[in-house]
C-alpha cells in the first residue's frame, strides 16, 4: 500500500509542511495576509485534526487484518494532523530563526540610510518617505512572505526598527527590534528579551 500510494502521500505532506512554513519563507511581503492566515489556519487543523490519528490508526489495521484494499485516505487523515502540529509547533520555530536573520540582514540598507539622514540633518526623519530619494531608492522590504513591513519609531532623540512574525494562531507574535541606543521597551505581558546574534537587535514574544 505505501509503495502504491507512496507519492500521493509524501506529494500532500510535502505541500502542507509548505504551506505551514510559508510566512517564514523567503517571498514578497504583499502575501503576508495570505500566508499568516494559511499558518493560523494549519495550527488550529493540526490541533483539531490530532484526535483523528488513532481513529484512522483503527481504520487501517481493520483494513489489513481484512486483507482489504488499503486507501490513502486513512492514511493522509493520520499523517495531515501529525504534519501540521509538528511542522507548526517546532518547524515553525526553526524557520522563524532564519527569516528573522534575514529579515535583520535586508533592513541593513534602511539603517544606514537613517543614520545618513540623522548626520545631514541634526535630526531623525518623521517617517521613512523622508528618506526618499536622497537616502535610499526605495524602502527594501524585510523580503519574508509573513512579515509585512518594517515599523520605524522616532522619539526624541532616537529611533526604532521593528517586524513582526507569526508565532501562536496570530494571538502571540515575536517582534524584532533595532534600537541605537539599546533602550528598548518591550509591549505586551512579557519583557523578556532575547538576542537575535545581530548588535542592537534583540526580540521579544508579544502576548
Amino acid at each position: 500500500m505505501i509503495k502504491k500510494h507512496g507519492k500521493t502521500i509524501l506529494g500532500v505532506n510535502l505541500l502542507i509542511l509548505l504551506l505551514v512554513l510559508s510566512p517564514f519563507l523567503p517571498g514578497p511581503s504583499i502575501l503576508s495576509v495570505y500566508t499568516n492566515t494559511i499558518f493560523n489556519l494549519t495550527q488550529l487543523g493540526g490541533l483539531l485534526g490530532l484526535p483523528l490519528i488513532p481513529i484512522c490508526l483503527i481504520w487501517i489495521y481493520i483494513q489489513a487484518i481484512k486483507k482489504r484494499e488499503q486507501k490513502v485516505l486513512p492514511i493522509l487523515l493520520c499523517t495531515i494532523p501529525a504534519v501540521m502540529f509538528i511542522v507548526s509547533i517546532w518547524g515553525a520555530g526553526l524557520a522563524r530563526e532564519i527569516s528573522r536573520k534575514i529579515a535583520i540582514g535586508n533592513a541593513e540598507k534602511l539603517i544606514i540610510a537613517i543614520e545618513s539622514f540623522k548626520v545631514r540633518n541634526k535630526n531623525y526623519p518623521n517617517d521613512l518617505s523622508e528618506l526618499l530619494p536622497n537616502y535610499i531608492n526605495k524602502i527594501p522590504s524585510p523580503g519574508i512572505m509573513g512579515i509585512a513591513e518594517y515599523l520605524y519609531e522616532r522619539q526624541t532623540n532616537n529611533y526604532s526598527l521593528s517586524f513582526s512574525q507569526n508565532v501562536i494562531i496570530g494571538f502571540n507574535f515575536e517582534v524584532v527590534v533595532y534600537d541605537p541606543t539599546e533602550k528598548y521597551n518591550p509591549d505586551g505581558e512579557s519583557t523578556t528579551l532575547y538576542d537575535t546574534g545581530k548588535e542592537k537587535w534583540k526580540y521579544y514574544i508579544y502576548d
